[in-house]
């Protein structure tokens, strides 16, 4: 089954959530013995990270989709969401197969047994994935973002690889250590958000970074850090 790829109106209808998570966290946090002050400093220290992340999520697919929503914070319609029903179509029913609906059609029957296909079984590390199309699109601007932010400047060492990527708009927690590459510095940038599976190596150099868009498994319990590249058939023989 074709896996379902981030939209304009998705990214917009998720970023409306982050002050309603905000508030349920700060509730919770009355039962914690954390300190009320020490968890909303957290809080507050995160949020306008996370916001800049997804405004600019949503930038990038306004741009790169064609039919995306102009709207500021509009509700997208049902049906650009998954399992969504588009406007103006017949409600599913409940008759049994065959029965023809009140416009004549003949409903498909939906299994809502709640019960979900088991996953095959993979062995090994999680492999890099194809990128949509949509997607191709927001990784090269991506990739343009961050080579731009690090043009001119050396990056040596992992934590000015780091402070570059955080100050390019991409929050830490994203942001995963990996092994050295031939002695300079790497980090992959988890950009997976509502379906997406986009993440980026940036590999620090004397003169800037190099950004490599690449695609990750959707289920976000994989780390990126484990996704196993596919050979760049493009490289220089050594």
């Amino acid at each position: 089954m074709p896996s379902i790829r981030f939209t304009a109106s998705v990214v917009i209808a998720a970023a409306g959530s982050l002050a309603l998570t905000a508030c349920g966290t700060q509730t919770a946090s009355s039962t914690s013995t954390t300190p009320v002050g020490s968890q909303v400093s957290a809080l507050s220290a995160r949020q306008p990270a996370e916001k800049r992340f997804l405004d600019l999520l949503n930038e990038f697919a306004r741009q790169c989709s064609p039919d995306a929503p102009s709207g500021s914070g509009a509700a997208p319609d049902p049906g650009t969401l998954p399992g969504g029903i588009p406007s103006g179509a017949a409600p599913r029913t409940d008759k049994p197969a065959g029965t023809p609906d009140a416009n004549g059609d003949i409903p498909i029957p939906v299994d809502e047994s709640g019960e979900m296909p088991d996953k095959p079984m993979q062995s090994g590390p999680p492999q890099e994935a194809e990128l949509g199309e949509i997607e191709k699109c927001a990784a090269a601007k991506h990739a343009e973002r961050l080579t731009a932010k690090a043009a001119g400047e050396p990056h040596t060492t992992y934590s000015t690889l780091q402070q570059t990527i955080i100050a390019a708009g991409y929050p830490a927690d994203r942001i995963h250590k990996m092994p050295d590459l031939g002695g300079d510095p790497r980090a992959r940038v988890d950009l997976r958000f509502m379906g997406s599976g986009l993440a980026v190596d940036v590999i620090g150099t004397g003169t800037g970074v190099i950004a490599e868009p690449f695609g990750a498994p959707e289920d976000e319990s994989v780390s990126v850090a484990e996704v196993r590249r596919k050979p760049n058939l493009d490289a220089p023989s050594s």
